[in-house]
């Protein structure tokens, strides 16, 4: 628990002190150092929810931790894959190799999540009911206001032109008189501009090329999913609002909606051009959605292990 709140706090601090104002270029040092704090971050909580699958301890079901660890391996594998592209080899795709397992992730933690609902059969009341359908729908008017905004956003022209002047004004203004041309020189031919040679290999060049035209196609179950998991994140926070064991479903909870809200953010730049990766703090959200997951593990194993010994003593 120690090491996760130093880990969620460093990474805010990391990103609120260094990431660079006005919308310039970061630092290469910079982006390095978020993409290891989330990666890792991602990785630390995949293998502390693997650890609860092996437990047999777990009072929440093994098969649940199952899909939420390899849920965020795949996000740990998606990470890599974006900053190979992105940062290694210098590539800017609308669709990289990397959001195959980003989408991938997101269908693993919504099965392990709608796992954990399930087995509770959702014995809600009405306000609880009506909790879970507001969520979902501010949810769904979010994204679709985030996704209107950013195609007003690509319609706009990126420089407004003047006006031309009125003919009648200039036909009243006063020609001036035309002076004899000065000789000019011939301006230097310029070179041929040479792109360098990408370091990217040929299997990723190719993979971009074949994945060019479903960008739409993955914005669009980038939407989806993302509403998934904020209504099933909203079913986490009332189906275990109370009780002993309900602790480690509200971090879960609560890391899902730290998902949605980078996402979200992530939607808009990427839609409107406006993405540079490491230019903007709300990219922390990734990395804290991780160390939520990562608490989260580490309170449902504690209290399983806790519950077993005390029940033990009773008997004795």
């Amino acid at each position: 628990m120690g090491a996760g709140i130093a880990w969620g706090v460093f990474s805010l601090l990391f990103s609120l002190l260094f990431v660079p104002s006005g919308g310039n270029e970061p630092a290469a040092w910079f982006v390095l150092g978020i993409s290891l704090l989330e990666t890792g971050a991602f990785l630390i909580a995949a293998l502390l929810c693997f650890r609860n699958w092996r437990s047999p301890q777990i009072v929440s079901g093994r098969t649940v931790w199952f899909w939420i660890g390899l849920g965020l391996l795949m996000y740990v594998f998606g990470n890599v894959f974006f900053f190979l592209w992105g940062n290694a080899w210098g590539l800017d795709p609308a669709v990289s190799f990397g959001d195959f397992f980003y989408i991938l992730s997101y269908v693993f933690l919504s099965v392990g999540m709608f796992q954990a609902v399930l087995p509770r059969r959702l014995n809600l009341e009405l306000s609880q009911w009506l909790i879970v359908m507001g969520i979902g729908l501010a949810g769904i008017l979010l994204s679709v206001f985030v996704s209107l905004q950013a195609a007003n956003a690509e319609l706009l022209p990126l420089e407004a032109t003047p006006s031309a002047p009125s003919t009648y004004l200039l036909a009243q203004a006063p020609t001036p008189p035309v002076a004899a041309p000065a000789p000019v020189d011939p301006a230097p031919v310029a070179a041929p501009v040479v792109e360098a040679p990408s370091s990217a290999p040929g299997w990723a060049m190719a993979i971009d090329d074949l994945l060019k035209p479903f960008a739409d196609i993955v914005k669009f179950l980038y939407l989806v999913w993302d509403i998934v998991l904020l209504i099933i994140a909203g079913t986490l926070l009332v189906a275990f609002w109370g009780g002993r064991f309900s602790q480690s479903w509200k971090l879960i909870a609560v890391a899902a909606f730290f998902l949605y809200i980078a996402d979200m953010f992530f939607l808009y730049a990427g839609s409107t051009d406006t993405y540079l990766e490491g230019s903007a703090v709300w990219e922390v959200f990734w990395t804290l959605a991780a160390v939520f997951f990562w608490l989260g593990a580490v309170v449902e194993h504690a209290v399983s292990v806790n519950s077993r010994r005390s029940s033990r003593r009773r008997r004795g």
